[in-house]
């Protein structure tokens, strides 16, 4: 269970990264997207943006390599002497105790979810207690015409006492809610435009993606910038029903939309009362921004921006893959509890080619299971009857910062003296990336210990 959980941190660590690096690059490009395509172009590329936070492409690689099986079947060695990354990690996992960090994350995922759960479950209950279908000629009248002309079904039309804005709610079966208080506050045209606005949410599935994207946010609560992401794409929804309902729209019929809007924020006054899993027409304070794309009166996307935008999220999706991919070891080694913190005086890596094996050591390697000692003080277990395989060394100067890791069989031995005079040599299975050097320990070989130590 520890190591699931475990994984499950790590993995929304690196989803983290990976997701950080996409809007990096997405991000500052965004302000000259936005004149080249539609809203709705611009709701899916944040969609996107969203959801490198919560799938783990890198994983895949992972799985390719080997990676994930080597971090879980062995320990990765953090070398305390080696300054830099690894003497860091060494420093704060010495004050700090990191593998803790994965059962906070869970209990934060959970407290999360039980509170959008809360609030849902309060919503439906408002909804179901409060609401009454209205019956008003011009709102039902409206409201047959646009659900005939759009060709939707399941959709119904009810007033609220517990709202104060008109949303949409509903997966399967959905609900236009008008709150009880604005349904005589509207003229004939802003109640269309409220319907057609209400009607584009449902045609665009933004209420299940809405509810998808809250669920998912449990995951990345630690993390603002998620937070942040959620809330720019909850704007360019709204912005882009506006565009779909204003798209055939006059000069003078957008000003009066426009005025809609801001009335609609009037007569809410202090009642407000936002709720996740609805899609509100209003929907986001930042009216602003809504009534400047409202006026600008963009209708379609031009080929070179669907290119320039389809290009830009796959770049940036890659390139938060592949940081991603990069931090594995890096993530590990400070949040892992499979690690093991020598000094590099203690390690050495054995070639098959030029290996300095005890020959006892080497003997059973090929093949004897037991070995007699004749030496004072010298006593040898062995369980590892296998070849010692080759491994070619790479230069630090000649590693790929951005690789897939290439993991080779080695044999690890570890060396420590006591303060007796007396020393153990202790052999191990191992695995290396020759593209980045980083060391996986494995299952013991077998251990050698001497009285006096003799190396």
């Amino acid at each position: 269970m520890n190591l699931i959980i475990e994984r499950a941190f790590i993995m929304a660590v690196l989803m983290s990264i990976s997701g950080f690096v996409f809007c990096a690059i997405f991000l500052p490009f965004e302000r000259y997207a936005r004149k080249l395509v539609s809203p709705k172009a611009m709701v899916k590329a944040n969609t996107v943006a969203l959801l490198s936070f919560v799938i783990p492409f890198y994983f895949v690689i992972s799985i390719k390599d080997g990676t994930e099986v080597a971090l879980i079947n062995g320990e990765l060695l953090v070398f305390q002497d080696a300054g830099g990354y690894d003497s860091f990690v060494c420093n704060v996992r010495e004050h700090i105790h990191m593998e803790y960090l994965g059962f906070i994350w869970l209990i934060g995922v959970f407290a999360i979810l039980l509170y959008y759960l809360w609030k849902y479950l309060r919503l439906l209950n408002v909804v179901k207690k409060q609401s009454f279908y209205i019956c008003d000629d011009f709102w039902s009248v409206k409201f047959s015409e646009i659900k005939n002309e759009k060709k939707v079904s399941d959709v119904f039309l009810v007033g609220c006492c517990g709202i104060s804005t008109p949303c949409t709610v509903g997966i399967r079966k959905k609900y236009i809610v008008i709150p009880s208080y604005m349904i005589n506050a509207f003229e004939k045209e802003e109640v269309e435009f409220i319907l057609q606005h209400e009607f584009y949410h449902i045609l665009n599935d933004d209420p299940l993606r809405n509810s998808l994207i809250l669920i998912l946010s449990c995951l990345n609560w630690f993390n603002p910038l998620y937070h942040f992401l959620r809330k720019n794409l909850s704007e360019w929804t709204e912005i882009a029903c506006d565009g779909e309902v204003t798209k055939d729209c006059s000069k003078e019929q957008r000003r009066q939309y426009c005025e809609l809007i801001i009335k609609v924020l009037s007569l809410e006054d202090d009642k407000s009362e936002k709720e996740g899993f609805v899609v509100n027409f209003i929907g986001m304070k930042n009216y602003k921004r809504r009534i400047m794309e409202i006026m600008k009166q963009k209708k379609t996307s031009s080929m070179v921006g669907r290119v320039f935008v389809t290009s830009l999220v796959f770049t940036s999706l890659f390139c938060g893959t592949a940081a991603a991919k990069e931090a594995d070891m890096s993530v590990h080694m400070l949040f892992s509890k499979n690690i093991d913190m020598v000094n590099s005086n203690e390690i050495s890596i054995i070639e098959s080619s030029s290996a300095q094996i005890e020959d006892d050591i080497v003997k059973s390697i090929y093949g004897e299971e037991t070995i007699p000692v004749d030496e004072e003080g010298v006593t040898c277990t062995i369980i590892y009857n296998e070849e010692v395989p080759n491994v070619q060394e790479v230069p630090e100067n000649q590693v790929d910062p951005k690789h897939v890791h290439k993991y080779v069989d080695i044999t690890i031995q570890e060396h420590k003296k006591n303060a007796d005079g007396s020393c153990v040599t202790k052999y191990y299975e191992g695995q290396k990336c020759t593209s980045c050097g980083k060391v996986v320990k494995g299952d013991k070989i077998g251990e050698m210990s001497y009285k006096k130590c003799p190396h």
